[in-house]
């Protein structure tokens, strides 16, 4: 008799994984279901010579409550459009050089076209990011983490100052059960909300596999990662 292998993925191997009962199986399949990479909703980066700078700015009223989350949220947003991009050819303008400018003028500046046109930085195209929201504990129980942020991302054309992309992003994570917050808790979960708000920015503008970015409560299990 020929032996039947069974695969890993399979779909009888997928019911077997959840007959057994281990609560973790769940989890296993999250990884198994791995999809092609999708284009992003704008593709202006996706082919050719070009150069992006990535700006944010705080539009929070509790400036104390989104305190260094501009510049965390810009640095990472183009690092992972850097570091993720199929466009060998598309250069990102460094985080520090940004800040450098932002720094000479008290991080106080007319609009983001202003930024991307700056001599120093000099982009072909600059992403521009409002913090508009920003708290990392239930407003309910504060004693629970649960981030909440609303932004508005707008990416224009320096050449001709035409607004090229302009999408407003809600993340609440984690999106259904908040964490218990405690002592050493806090700055691990702010650095992993500022990482999924930064990757639903930078998923916009690059190729992305959906079954990753979408965030999820297997996010406190580090099951989410670009």
């Amino acid at each position: 008799m020929r032996r039947r292998v069974l695969r890993i993925g399979s779909p009888l191997f997928l019911i077997l994984l959840l007959l057994c009962g281990c609560q973790s199986g769940l989890f296993t399949i999250i990884y198994l279901f791995k999809g092609k990479d999708e284009a992003p909703p704008y593709t202006f980066l996706v082919k050719g010579e070009q150069k992006v700078a990535v700006v944010c700015r705080s539009m929070v009223a509790n400036q104390l409550a989104a305190q260094n989350a501009p510049r965390d949220i810009a640095r990472q947003v183009g690092d992972i459009i850097h570091t993720k991009t199929k466009n060998k050819k598309l250069k990102v303008v460094e985080s520090t050089r940004i800040d450098a400018w932002l720094d000479n003028c008290d991080n106080v500046f007319d609009d983001f076209l202003e930024v991307g046109r700056a001599k120093s930085i000099a982009a072909d195209y600059v992403i521009g990011i409002e913090l508009i929201g920003f708290q990392l504990r239930d407003s309910h129980s504060p004693h629970l983490l649960q981030g909440k942020a609303y932004l508005q991302v707008r990416a224009i054309d320096c050449e001709s100052g035409e607004v090229v992309a302009n999408r407003p992003i809600n993340v609440v994570y984690p999106p259904n059960v908040p964490m218990t917050a405690g002592p050493g808790v806090d700055q691990a979960f702010r650095a992993q909300f500022i990482r999924v708000i930064s990757e639903q920015i930078a998923i916009l503008f690059i190729h992305h596999d959906p079954n990753k970015t979408k965030p999820i409560d297997a996010d406190t299990l580090e099951l989410h990662r670009l």
